[in-house]
């Protein structure tokens, strides 16, 4: 604190004033600098909060899209494996009519022949059955798909009625 010169009768009162406006225009000076913080700082809080909301927007947004692609993907992967247990049904078939083609043509012609195509022919289906079987695990896929279809069909049963 300053120290005031004393005079007659107390303190100067011309020093004691220009002490009082010194420290008045200091208070109006440090007042409005925090009224200015006060401001920036209540912008600055605005300008985020309007972040926050649109980033919630967006989380609902992507959180929305990956349910959809989530969904679509499980479709994909259904179908695909229903598309591939038909197939490997259709090449299953394929393979038994080509077996018994071959087998009728066999029987057409000399037995040295006939010999040499039998043996062409157990040796091709062993390998087909070898890839269907435990290669492409064709039974899996088929059961696996029988299964996805029943839960499915159980799942829409179930909502239909509730």
């Amino acid at each position: 604190m300053d120290t005031f010169r004393v005079k007659f009768k107390g303190y100067d009162k011309k020093q004691v004033e220009d002490y009082i406006v010194g420290l008045s225009s200091q208070f109006e000076k440090t007042n409005a600098e925090l009224r200015e913080r006060i401001k920036r700082l209540e912008n600055e809080n605005d300008e985020l909060y309007r972040n926050l909301c649109d980033y919630r927007r967006r989380e609902e947004s992507i959180s929305t899209a990956l349910m959809n692609a989530i969904d679509k993907a499980k479709e994909i992967d259904y179908a695909s494996k229903v598309r591939f247990a038909l197939e490997g049904e259709r090449l299953s078939d394929f393979s038994r009519k080509w077996t018994t083609y071959c087998t009728g043509q066999v029987r057409k012609i000399a037995p040295a022949q006939a010999k040499a195509t039998s043996a062409f022919i157990a040796e091709m289906t062993k390998s087909l059955n070898t890839l269907m079987g435990e290669q492409l695990n064709l039974g899996a896929y088929v059961n696996e798909a029988t299964i996805d279809h029943e839960n499915e069909e159980q799942r829409l049963k179930t909502d239909t009625v509730a």
